[in-house]
Parts: C-alpha cells; sequence; structure tokens
C-alpha cells in the first residue's frame, strides 16, 4: 500500500458524513507507516477510509455498526484520508435522512435494499419515518433483516428473501387497499405499508446476522417476537400517533389466524397484509415449483401440489 500522506489538494476534495461503521483493519504502508483501514457503510454505498494512527489517535468504545462522523479528504485512488473520525452524536444521527444509514453492503437484494429506502423516504408522515428508522436501524436487528431468508425450505427460502417478501406484502396490501377503499386517508395507506413490511420482523430474532438459523428458530415460532422487534418503535408511536400503534399491533396480532395469536380482524387492513402475506408466499412457491419442467401440468414442491393449465399459442391478428 502505498502512503497516502501529503496528497495535493488539486487531487483531492474535502469529505465529511455520518456512516456506519462496518468494516475496520490494520495495514502498515512502504513507509512502515500504521493506517486503521476502515469501511464506512450507508444506504447507498461504502467509502474505504484511511487513518494515520501516528498523527490521529483512535476513538475507544466505537464498535461495529456504531454510528461514526469523519472528515477528511478523498484522494485519487478512490479512498479518503482522515483528519477527524469520531463517534456520531446524537444530532448528527437524528439529521440523517429516514434509513440513510442502513448498510447496503449488508443485502444481497440490491433492487429490494433500493426499493425499501426509496419508499421510505417518501413517506409523508414524519412519525411514521421514525417508526421505520427505531425499527429497522437497531444494529442488533438490521443485518439479520437484511440477509435472513423468509423462510428456510419454504418461500423465499435464500439470502434477502425476508425482505423481497416483506416488500410484496407491503406493496400487495397497499394496492388492495387502495383498489377498495380509495379515499383511505394517507397516514392509513402508509401504516398499512408498515404493517406489512414489518410482519415478519420477528424473524430476525430466529436468524443470526448471516441468514442462518439460530436456537431460537427451533425453540420460539417467529410471530411471538414481531411486537418485541418493534417496540422500541411503537412506544415512540404511543406518544405522537397512539391509534396508530394499536393499529400495528391489532394488524401483527390477526393478520394470520392459526398462525399468529388469532385474534379476530376488526378493520380491513388486517385482512389486506394477511391476504398479500399468503399471496406472495404461493407466488414464489408457484414459481419454483414450475422452474425445472415445461410449465404446465402438475408440479410439486414438499407437500404442496401446484397446477397450471395448458394453453393453445392465440394468434392478435
Amino acid at each position: 500500500m502505498k502512503q497516502l500522506d501529503n496528497v495535493p489538494t488539486h487531487l483531492s476534495r474535502t469529505f465529511s458524513g455520518t456512516y456506519r461503521l462496518t468494516g475496520r483493519v490494520v495495514e502498515i504502508d512502504n513507509a512502515k507507516v500504521p493506517f486503521l483501514k476502515l469501511r464506512l457503510s450507508d444506504c447507498v454505498g461504502d467509502h474505504v477510509a484511511m487513518l494515520n494512527l501516528n498523527k490521529t489517535s483512535v476513538p475507544e468504545h466505537i464498535g461495529h455498526l456504531d454510528h461514526v462522523t469523519a472528515t477528511g479528504v478523498k484522494c485519487l485512488s478512490g479512498q479518503f484520508m482522515l483528519h477527524e473520525f469520531r463517534k456520531a452524536n446524537r444530532d448528527e444521527v437524528a439529521s440523517l435522512n429516514t434509513l440513510q444509514s442502513l448498510p447496503r453492503v449488508y443485502c444481497p437484494a440490491p433492487e429490494a435494499f433500493d426499493q425499501l429506502i426509496a419508499i421510505a423516504q417518501s413517506l409523508q408522515s414524519a412519525h411514521m419515518r421514525k417508526f421505520l428508522t427505531r425499527v429497522l436501524e437497531r444494529k442488533d436487528r438490521l443485518e439479520s433483516f437484511l440477509n435472513a431468508p423468509a423462510s428456510v425450505t419454504y418461500h423465499h427460502a435464500y439470502p434477502g428473501g425476508l425482505l423481497t417478501h416483506s416488500l410484496d406484502v407491503a406493496n400487495n396490501a397497499v394496492a388492495m387497499l387502495r383498489l377498495n377503499e380509495p379515499a383511505m386517508p394517507r397516514l392509513m395507506q402508509e401504516t398499512c405499508f408498515a404493517a406489512g413490511l414489518l410482519h415478519d420482523i420477528g424473524k430476525t430474532y430466529t436468524y443470526d446476522s448471516k441468514g442462518k438459523p439460530n436456537a431460537a428458530w427451533k425453540l420460539c415460532s417467529h410471530d411471538a417476537f414481531t411486537l418485541e422487534a418493534c417496540a422500541y418503535g411503537l412506544a415512540y408511536l404511543d406518544q405522537h400517533e397512539p391509534d396508530i400503534a394499536m393499529t400495528l399491533r391489532h394488524i401483527w396480532t390477526c393478520a394470520s389466524p392459526g398462525a399468529r395469536y388469532g385474534q379476530k380482524a376488526a378493520m380491513t387492513l388486517a385482512r389486506y397484509v394477511r391476504d398479500a402475506d399468503g399471496q406472495s408466499a404461493m407466488v414464489d412457491n408457484q414459481q419454483r415449483a414450475f422452474r425445472s419442467n415445461s410449465g404446465w401440468g402438475f408440479s410439486r414442491l414438499g407437500q404442496n401440489i401446484f397446477w397450471r393449465p395448458e394453453l393453445s399459442t392465440l394468434s392478435l391478428s
């Protein structure tokens, strides 16, 4: 590694920002100067930054996925030479856009990830944006939410499947709501989206940060963890939008009778989320069932049998 000190100013530009710390390693350059090589991540991507350990001390108590603020210059190599590196303060974190510091690097489904960020940042309700940030940016949950499959052997059983399935459910539930109740207020539409997006958030307790099943996967139903995973965000809504907080609790405890708590649905949003959940799962299973055959007739996936009719080719002329 070449020494990066004393880079001419015309070959660099100033740099400053708040990110998640997602990697660090000590390297020695050709002049025997020790550098701390850092990976700083957000929803856009990653930055590789270098910190000269002979000139700048490393602050204590900065851990994996902590918010950090870094300032320096960008070099022609694309790396950053830092002259300030510290833990971000509360105001700096609060000033970030919705889900801005969610690390894109951890998501194996980039299209789904970009869709999540775009929709979250487009929400009109500041309280709903804050709620999603409190739930999804918890550093003990975010890796598993981005990495985990939706199931081990059933639908969306691949890394990033949980996010893909969650977005399917959220978008389809909102589509049903708008089709059937077009006059529903915007806040309720956004609540429906959040309910669908987080309906399986309890699965983040049953997979580790790499998306592999853990002990909780065998010992507990993921449904039992849903409210626990959202507790920090629901506590915020209880103060600012208490009826919305209760709406979310109701949806998550009755959306799938026989699977969750079985509470009878008292509002249409609960049915939309329940139906969208089943549709997303069946679509993925049906696509997998017919992936390796002619695409019509009967096909089996596990214990499930699927059928597609044989259709003749129709001419539109």
